[in-house]
């Protein structure tokens, strides 16, 4: 009796070895160290684990300027992720030419997987033909005004036009409102306002060559006329905005402090957790005027982010089995009802299911005829450090539209001679 039940132990201990030396360790890293987004994804780290017992996700979360340096540092070393958040665009595709981030094409393909997604989310991650990510959130960039302001100043309009947005602009200054709220201690702020107008600027197969780091010259003069137009909206704009975080310019516009913000959709959420109750049913939203330029004027700022899988990675089965469930419909409900983003599965929702807001902006998505990715993402990391420090200066009025754009052509032109 005894030794029966010495074996069954010794078998039991022999078992239990056995499948704890089976376990695979994934390292997820991510840039949500917030006390909204990063439970939720422990939480979500969890639930896979229960269901993937072979695999243990240890979860790493970055703020976003540290993350960006970080990932360049790590990638290619024994520290690398096997799954990581990115920013598609030049972002990720510098990653992609360096064989850093792994093919997912066949995956999506063979497995159907591909069609779970709307395709315009997904199709950011692909680059010379092959997809190497999957959306985990949706974005784009509108404005959101304060209805009650608008009344107090007598703008009874919705501006659709560079002229009314501006006529607009000055009646509520005059009523001694502060416009536009805009905060850019961190120069992504202000890459979404410029990033936008040269789309709109620039004849569009200019634009997207002028993105091409081994190709861009940066030479036609609708960026210079980008610069001009922005700088009109300097005296509309809160005091000292290279001083302001930008959370700290949202929490003053829902407080009442000014009109209008260019807001990111993903930021909906904080109106019902942060504003005020006379806000929160009193604002509305409208996309970026028609500026007349040459450039399609039917774009919407924005793009997905999403992750991916490192190329070098012990573990390819146990990754990409770990991502589909991360970008997957489960958790994209998930991540609605508890953070309040949507990811890029395709009919998550019903009209009835999200709020009237998140709604309306995810229609404005999937209507625009094509998505302008952020300027900050879709440039070659040198030229985005020399463009933004003068984005910078220009906001301090230390330099001019012309000085900048001769800055930004420089710095291509370096960049440019490497390819």
């Amino acid at each position: 009796m005894r030794r029966g039940l010495l074996i069954l132990i010794v078998f039991a201990t022999l078992i239990s070895t056995f499948l704890v030396a089976e376990q695979v360790e994934l390292k997820f890293l991510h840039r949500w160290p917030d006390p909204i987004n990063q439970p939720f994804l422990e939480n979500v780290v969890k639930d896979f684990e229960a269901l993937n017992p072979d695999i243990k996700v240890n979860i790493q979360a970055i703020s976003n300027d540290p993350f960006k340096e970080k990932i360049k540092i790590v990638l290619g070393t024994s520290e690398a992720p096997d799954v990581f958040f990115t920013w598609p665009g030049e972002f990720t595709n510098r990653f992609i030419r360096a064989g850093r981030i792994m093919d997912i094409t066949d995956a999506l393909v063979e497995t159907g997987w591909i069609d779970d997604f709307v395709y315009s989310q997904l199709e950011p991650f692909m680059y010379e033909g092959r997809f190497y990510g999957t959306p985990y959130r949706i974005d784009a960039k509108v404005f959101m005004y304060n209805r009650l302001l608008f009344e107090k100043a007598g703008v009874d309009f919705v501006p659709e036009t560079w002229e009314e947005f501006l006529v607009a602009c000055e009646k509520l200054k005059k009523a001694g409102i502060t416009p536009i709220a805009f905060g850019n201690e961190q120069p992504w702020a202000i890459s979404h306002y410029i990033g936008t107008l040269n789309q709109k600027s620039v004849p569009e197969d200019v634009w997207l060559k002028d993105l091409d780091p081994a190709k861009g010259t940066w030479d036609h003069p609708g960026y210079v006329e980008a610069l001009k137009m922005f700088t009109q909206l300097i005296p509309y704009f809160s005091q000292f905005p290279n001083a302001i975080k930008h959370a700290e310019a949202r929490a003053n516009f829902f407080a009442g402090g000014s009109a209008m913000m260019y807001v990111e959709i993903v930021e909906i959420p904080y109106v019902y957790r942060d504003a005020p109750v006379e806000f929160q049913e009193n604002w509305g939203m409208f996309v970026f005027p028609n500026t007349g330029g040459p450039g399609n004027q039917n774009y919407l700022t924005g793009y997905p982010e999403g992750f991916v899988i490192s190329a070098d990675t012990k573990y390819p089965e146990q990754s990409l089995r770990f991502l589909k469930y991360l970008t997957g419909r489960e958790v994209g409900r998930r991540e609605y009802a508890e953070v309040g983003y949507l990811n890029g599965i395709k009919n998550l929702f019903d009209e009835d299911e999200v709020d009237p807001g998140t709604w309306d902006a995810v229609q404005l998505v999937m209507k625009a005829e094509a998505m302008a990715n952020w300027l900050d993402s879709s440039l070659h990391a040198r030229i985005w450090d020399v463009y933004s420090v003068q984005l910078q200066m220009l906001v301090d009025g230390v330099t001019t539209p012309e000085k900048v754009m001769q800055e930004v052509r420089k710095a291509a032109d370096r960049v440019r001679a490497e390819f």
